[in-house]
């Protein structure tokens, strides 16, 4: 069963705003308009919209727009929301869910997927399908975002689409096949199952939502080592600075052809765009433009998908906690593994148990992370 996002209260916004500036007032007309920075204080705002946008996807972005209420209230109408998506009681070979380590405190996971449905929409309010009908769609980004209790960093743990994992009630297969066989509660259980780490909310994004934020952002720019050639999609893009459209994004996210590392790569790629999104928005202050912000995330939240527990108040509180983190406090991280195989004729991604091991334990009771091999990790 499906819902739509409840309308939130207007005051979580007046109180994230509050926190920061104070709201400006129009002078002929006397109405409140976005927050006006104190001087010296620009910097320090732009930075927080950097951060969030690269964590959620523009979720925490919702906390720092500086857009009036009734904004707040349509985006969060354009939020699709799944019931059920942390019961057990329907998936009886997963067993029970992993319990939080008080270690950890007040940290947070979410599990943040990308569908690259190219059919009918999966994914936010335009959704055509609901949690069981979802059945046959698979997952091409999987991460586990890792927000510590002391909201000092953020960190992202991408989970490459074909590593090989047990199932619950499936045997072994791709991970990314959870999601086809059983929607967002499976793949849930099956990340739980695999890393011991338990997942405290659920968002989706359908791979349109990238194309139009990119386009809302007027494109973005991405830099390569080296030339790529993808003969699947008879496209090229060139060593440099590429400057991307929505479609071309798009292109950029989806190749696996033609990269050196396949899968490796592409996963690269996905943690490239994000960081660019994040980006742009920062350097040019789209978030000090309401309309262009309003713009920008209604088109991103128009194909969003989370779980009915998270509600936009969440949302703005999070965003608020993670007011002073910085770029340096960005961690991309790839699930450690012993490179690829073959299982049942298909060529998947082998996991490196022990060291797969250590960073999921870290993440569950927040501590510091293991250093990366080559080629594990990724900054922005």
């Amino acid at each position: 069963m499906t819902t739509h996002s409840p309308v939130d209260p207007p005051h979580a916004l007046a109180d994230l705003m509050s926190a920061d500036e104070p709201a400006a007032t129009d002078p002929a007309t006397g109405e409140g308009g976005p927050a006006v920075p104190a001087p010296g204080r620009t910097r320090r705002r732009r930075r927080r919209p950097l951060l969030i946008a690269l964590a959620l996807l523009g979720v925490l972005l919702l906390g720092g727009a500086g857009a009036a209420w009734w904004t707040v209230h349509q985006l969060g109408s354009n939020i699709h929301r799944e019931d059920g998506v942390f019961d057990r009681a329907a998936l009886p070979d997963a067993g029970p869910r992993p319990e939080a380590d008080p270690a950890a405190g007040k940290a947070m996971n979410i599990l943040l997927v990308g569908s690259d449905s190219r059919g009918p929409a999966s994914t936010g309010s335009e959704a055509q399908t609901d949690f069981e009908d979802q059945r046959g769609n698979r997952t091409d980004t999987m991460m586990v975002l890792h927000i510590p209790s002391d909201r000092s960093a953020i960190r992202a743990v991408s989970i490459p689409r074909d590593s090989w994992v047990p199932i619950p009630g499936h045997g072994e297969a791709k991970i990314n096949a959870a999601f086809s066989w059983g929607g967002p509660r499976l793949l849930v259980a099956t990340v739980e199952g695999v890393t011991g780490i338990r997942i405290d909310h659920y968002v989706a994004v359908d791979f349109d939502g990238f194309k139009a934020m990119v386009d809302a952002l007027d494109g973005v720019d991405v830099t390569l080592p080296a030339a790529a050639h993808d003969p699947s999609q008879h496209v090229d893009f060139a060593a440099g600075v590429n400057h991307l459209d929505g479609a071309r994004a798009l292109q950029f996210v989806r190749q696996r052809h033609g990269l050196a590392r396949g899968d490796f790569d592409r996963v690269v790629r996905q943690q490239q765009l994000l960081a660019a999104i994040a980006g742009k928005t920062l350097d040019e202050g789209v978030l000090s433009h309401p309309l262009r912000t309003k713009d920008l995330l209604d088109s991103m939240t128009r194909t969003m998908t989370v779980d009915s527990g998270f509600a936009l108040t969440d949302m703005l509180g999070l965003a608020s906690s993670l007011k002073n983190v910085r770029t340096s406090q960005l961690d991309f991280r790839t699930v450690p593994t012993t490179g690829t195989g073959w299982r049942q004729k298909q060529s998947v991604v082998l996991l490196d148990d022990a060291r797969a091991a250590e960073l999921f334990t870290a993440v569950r009771k927040d501590t510091v992370w293991p250093k990366a091999a080559k080629g594990e990790t990724w900054k922005p």
